[in-house]
């Protein structure tokens, strides 16, 4: 399997919230920093914040491209959170039930043994669609 199959095996993993399966992927010692900076060590911590994350979002994650020396898988991310409630303190900021919120990070996976050792995420685009900016539909024939 190569590097790049595998990164589309665990992004499937995560947007079936197999957590199993994505357990698989990570060494016992990993660290993960996430776009906000906050560093999480070790598989299970991981696990546990993508599961309240999942919890209170509908998160999903698309690869744009990606590219790999063996080492080092490089790839860009497109992330959409959909809040199936609200969520006032939100890792990238409040959100009320039915926003959504686009992310694009540039992601590095550095490998051991087959498994994601450190994972170093950085988010260089935000788009918001906030229930609150639509305007209400009108029926036909308001003014």
């Amino acid at each position: 399997m190569s590097e790049e199959q595998r990164l589309a095996a665990y992004m499937e993993a995560f947007n079936r919230s197999d957590y199993e399966t994505l357990a698989g992927f990570y060494c016992p010692d990993v660290r993960l920093v996430i776009g906000s900076g906050k560093e999480l060590v070790g598989a299970q911590a991981i696990i546990d914040f993508y599961r309240d994350v999942k919890s209170k979002t509908q998160r999903t994650i698309s690869i744009l491209q990606s590219l790999s020396n063996g080492r080092t898988v490089a790839a860009e991310l497109e992330s959409e959170f959909l809040a199936l409630e609200d969520v006032p303190d939100f890792t990238s900021g409040p959100m009320a039930r039915g926003d959504r919120l686009y992310i694009n990070s540039f992601v590095f996976y550095d490998l051991r043994d087959g498994r994601y050792a450190r994972i170093r995420s950085a988010v260089y685009k935000r788009i918001w669609r906030r229930v609150a900016d639509v305007p209400p539909r009108q029926t036909p024939g308001e003014r």
